[in-house]
């Protein structure tokens, strides 16, 4: 998270900002080789192959879109302009298990 300070702050650009949405769907998008369990780890292999001009804007577009979409339960799979590439979402919308949370409305007890 310090990077993302530095870029704010001072426009010094240190390296990749890397926080629970960056680390999350850079792992279900497979953007890093092998499985990475911490932030760090995800930031060292993000800055392995992705070009510096597009660091610093990477975190920004990622939290976003993690907020939005690519939650981490239940992601909005059939919403997705990614889920024709994106590997998770290919097995997430072939699931037969996948539930749908219907809106039910209550009832107000009168008041007495």
């Amino acid at each position: 998270m310090a990077h993302l300070c530095m870029i704010v702050a001072w426009d010094a650009l240190t390296g990749i900002g890397v926080d629970t949405h960056v680390h999350r769907i850079s792992n279900r998008l497979k953007w890093v080789k092998k499985p990475t369990s911490q932030p760090e780890d995800t930031r060292k292999a993000l800055e392995s192959w992705l070009p510096k001009e597009h660091w610093k804007e990477i975190n920004w577009l990622l939290v976003g879109f993690g907020q939005q979409i690519c939650l981490p339960v239940s992601p909005k799979c059939q919403a997705c302009l990614n889920k024709g590439i994106c590997p998770a979402g290919k097995g997430y919308l072939k699931s037969p298990t996948k539930k749908t949370i219907k809106q039910v409305k209550v009832k107000s007890s009168p008041e007495k």
